[in-house]
């Protein structure tokens, strides 16, 4: 066979070697890099101590050449570079492994930095034609070489902002730390042109650098290293401007529970933001972060997250004020966390007047802390003096992620950076909690929770389970018409098939059978003679997967990976995450029960109240419709609890008809002289007319809402706020305008 033939046939060499080590047939997850005695005295020839043809290529390093061709890469392509390299050395390079460079990023974000991260390193790869001219052998298992010449060398040259998302665009502070500088080239000048109208300047190494951006949107940024050979490398990176700013907290709580879980306390940063025209806490609304996988959501992202529809601005402009609460680990166990929610409730008693109440808001897993805390003080006779407390798409019943994606994961986790990551996640005690169903090694016959999941709810059922005192209201993404994900159960959900000559290479996820026997992953590599593989079958599962619940783009992210042979594609976009039924507590293990057709559907439930949307959402999502029903939950209560002068004749405000068409008549009654302001907003927040504002005298004012706004327009049919101050005390009232 012509050398040139040969060559094209076994290439790339690095798939091979790979596998040479490992045996003919074997089950289990890929392993993470040949063994340096596989390559017999071709290790001992090597000149820069790394040899990439040890790991399986996926970030590409030929591509990264420091060319000026150089490709515009992601933060999770610098991490797998560099991950390639470190387990491609033949001892170990000093730098950060991930666990170094994930506790790094989160301390810049505290720090409201963006980190930055160059390497700059040699290294050697087998000819592509090694084999061909003769240079390079395999024998039993063992690549002898004749020389030297077997290895070329080469430099990957890289640079990545680790935080590569902003929401404070119009002034960023860059850093690149001595740390994050990883080369093994006599230092040189470093400059960095952030795309912001500057161009290239000088950058050292722990000096800020401050970006200015003007617009939102994507940007490439381009770092350059001269190094003092004279020779100059270039990397191009993405990082987006998601926004320009985000309006800072009046005030950070740092919150450390005073009662341990198994011998830890744990902590969290809860951030205030005040309504307008407050100097203190008057009536705040707690809420609570969910499930952070990688701990990288601080204030800016939780407001964005939580000010969909206007939320957050929204109960500002109605006079409530926010604490939202950040645990300083979202991935510990539930009560762990749970007990930090407990403190920072009486942190905000203290706070607040004696006849004051507040709601709490559990959004994801914060719905499993929060309802854990509640319960827990109730269980210690400690008052909390919530009124309402509202779990939003929370796993009472479980979280699902599809069994088949987490053994595929777990497959090739030894080679992919982001699956090692996600695979660290499976495996952190929350999500051992929550999930419904979790991997097992080896596979098991069945779907199985991990024994954590009975720990946590055997705590649950200790403390009563549930708070009885406040008034319980559940928000599900989940449609309660028995709409689907779009597959039925045990529809194939990725498919990832290469096959050549020598190479072939296979990692294909199925959704959960109802019931009946399947298969949901198979996963195998072979080239040549060497063959590595694994398969999940399983029988009397749930169709979790496709069930109606909130969702999840795990597949879709998936299918976004790039991969070294072939192609990954994800069938479908989206999984179940957060079941209805489990978002609403039902007492049914049913994924399909039929929500419509309940009769009393609330007598199934834990909860006094529930909204459902008609179709499924993705998970935590806050629509239009779900953000009004949640203000009204919270205005329903606090005017019940706070203006109890109102049915004793103190200040009274009421509305009709309502629903409305062409005008609403709107009563005021004042007990006794008062400034009065009165005031129309809408779901997001935004005034849209002064009805009163002024003294008035005591009495009945009688007013009217013709359904226009300060212009004189009319306004769309919706959900509209009536909100009036009356000195001190404040009161709303929910209006629905008809076409």
């Amino acid at each position: 066979m012509p050398p040139r033939l040969i060559a094209r046939l076994v290439a790339p060499l690095s798939a091979l070697l790979v596998l040479l080590s490992m045996p003919a047939t074997s089950a289990g997850a890929t392993g993470d890099a040949v063994p340096i005695d596989v390559l017999g005295p071709l290790a001992s020839r090597s000149r820069t101590g790394v040899i990439v043809d040890r790991v399986l290529p996926l970030a590409g390093l030929e591509r990264l050449d420091g060319g000026p061709g150089a490709p515009v890469i992601t933060a999770a392509t610098w991490r797998q570079a560099w991950d390639e390299l470190r387990r491609a050395a033949l001892t170990p390079l000093p730098g950060p492994d991930r666990s170094t460079l994930d506790a790094g990023l989160r301390a810049a974000r505290r720090a409201g930095v963006v980190p930055l991260a160059i390497l700059d390193r040699a290294y050697e790869r087998l000819r592509p034609d090694a084999l061909g001219d003769g240079s390079l052998r395999i024998e039993g298992g063992r690549v002898t070489a004749a020389d030297a010449s077997a290895l070329e060398v080469s430099r990957a040259f890289a640079a990545a902002a680790l935080a590569p998302r902003t929401l404070r665009g119009a002034e960023v502070a860059f850093v690149l730390e001595a740390d994050r500088f990883l080369s093994d080239a006599p230092a040189g000048a470093i400059e960095i042109d952030f795309a912001d109208g500057r161009g290239f300047r000088r950058v050292g190494l722990g000096e800020r650098t401050i970006a200015r951006y003007t617009i939102t949107g994507l940007r490439v940024l381009s770092a350059r290293v001269t190094r003092a050979d004279g020779s100059v490398a270039l990397s191009r990176f993405a990082f987006e401007v998601a926004g320009l700013g985000t309006p800072a907290p009046d005030d950070t709580l740092q919150v450390v529970a005073s009662v341990p879980y198994q011998g830890v306390a744990g902590s969290g940063a809860a951030y205030i933001y005040r309504a307008p025209g407050h100097d203190a806490l008057v009536n705040p609304v707690v809420v609570v972060e969910g499930f952070d996988l990688d701990n990288s959501m601080g204030w800016d992202e939780l407001y964005e997250l939580l000010n969909r529809e206007n939320l957050l601005e929204s109960l500002r402009a109605l006079g409530y004020d926010t604490v939202v609460l950040d645990f300083a680990d979202a991935t510990e166990p539930v009560q762990r966390n749970g007990l930090v929610v407990a403190e920072l409730i009486q942190q905000v008693q203290d706070q607040i007047t004696p006849q004051a109440t507040l709601a709490v808001v559990g959004a994801s897993m914060g719905g499993l802390c929060s309802r854990y805390a509640l319960a827990w003080l109730e269980s210690q006779s400690l008052p909390s003096r919530v009124r309402t407390w509202i779990s939003f798409d929370a796993p009472h019943g479980g979280a699902s992620i599809p069994l088949g994606l987490q053994y595929w994961i777990r497959f090739f986790a030894g080679q992919s950076t982001d699956a090692a990551a996600f695979l660290a996640i499976l495996d952190r005690p929350a999500a051992r909690q929550m999930l419904i169903y979790h991997y097992t090694n080896p596979p098991g016959a069945t779907g199985v929770p991990d024994p954590l999941r009975a720990g946590m709810l055997a705590d649950f059922a200790a403390i009563g389970d549930y708070p009885a005192l406040p008034r319980r209201v559940a928000i599900a993404n989940g449609s309660g018409q028995g709409q689907n994900q779009g597959f039925s159960p045990g529809a194939q959900l990725v498919r990832w098939e290469y096959s050549s000559l020598f190479t072939a290479v296979t990692g294909n996820v199925w959704a959960l059978p109802d019931q009946s026997s399947g298969t949901i992953f198979n996963g195998s590599l072979r080239i040549l003679f060497t063959t590595t593989t694994q398969s999940a079958t399983v029988t009397g599962t749930r169709p979790w997967d496709g069930a109606p619940g909130g969702s999840r783009a795990s597949l879709a992210e998936l299918d976004a990976v790039p991969a070294p042979f072939g192609d990954i594609v994800a069938l479908h976009p989206a999984h179940d995450f957060i079941p209805v039924v489990s978002a609403l507590a039902l007492a049914t293990p049913d994924p399909f029960f039929d929500i419509a057709g309940a009769p009393d559907l609330l007598a199934l439930t834990p909860f006094d109240a529930v909204y459902v949307p008609a179709a499924n959402q993705e998970h935590v999502m806050i629509t239009a419709e779900s953000a009004a029903w949640a203000m009204e939950e919270i205005q329903r209560s606090v005017v019940a609890v706070q203006t109890p002068a109102a049915v004793s004749g103190g200040p009274s405000l009421t509305a009709g008809p309502n629903p409305f068409s062409g005008a609403t008549r709107v009563s005021l009654t004042l007990p006794w002289e008062s400034i009065v302001d009165l005031r129309v907003f809408g779901v997001d927040g935004r005034e849209v007319a002064v009805l009163l504002h002024g003294p008035r005298p005591a009495g009945t004012h009688a007013l009217t809402w013709d359904g226009r706004d300060a212009r004189g327009s009319r306004v769309p049919a919706g959900i509209y706020f009536l909100r009036s101050a009356v000195g001190e005390r404040s009161m709303t009232r929910r209006v629905v305008r008809l076409e």
